[in-house]
């Protein structure tokens, strides 16, 4: 067992957590940057979210929070090409296809599949009534 730093179960550990996750978050260029505990949202030209990400492997690295590629997205219009690298290696998600943390962020295929049961709940509490 784990006799050293702070447990999983600590409250204070979120809090040291994501104190060491926010100067990072906060030198980032790109125009939209979200964080959320380990998750990191970033949009913005391709070339500064491009850039945002190597801060991200680099500084990250240094702190201890390496970056899981095989976790990465790359939400992209049709038509899009992308030019840098390591964008390329993130999973390519069409636009309609996009969520964010479990919640569609566009309309297409994730909202029709989030909202199409509630419907259906929906008009069976209308006709059983």
């Amino acid at each position: 067992m784990s006799q050293e730093g702070p447990q999983q179960e600590d409250s204070l550990c979120l809090l040291l957590f994501c104190s060491t996750s926010h100067p990072l978050l906060m030198s980032l260029g790109s125009v939209l940057r979200l964080g959320y505990m380990d998750d990191v949202t970033l949009g913005g030209s391709q070339d500064a979210v491009a850039r945002d990400v190597q801060t991200i492997m680099d500084v990250g690295h240094e702190i201890g929070r390496d970056l899981n590629i095989s976790k990465c997205e790359f939400i992209f219009h049709p038509g899009c090409v992308i030019s840098d690298f390591t964008l390329q290696s993130f999973l390519q998600i069409p636009v309609p296809d996009a969520g964010l943390l479990g919640v569609p962020v566009f309309p297409g295929t994730v909202l029709d599949m989030q909202y199409t049961p509630c419907l259906k709940k929906m008009e069976w509490i209308v006709f059983r009534v």
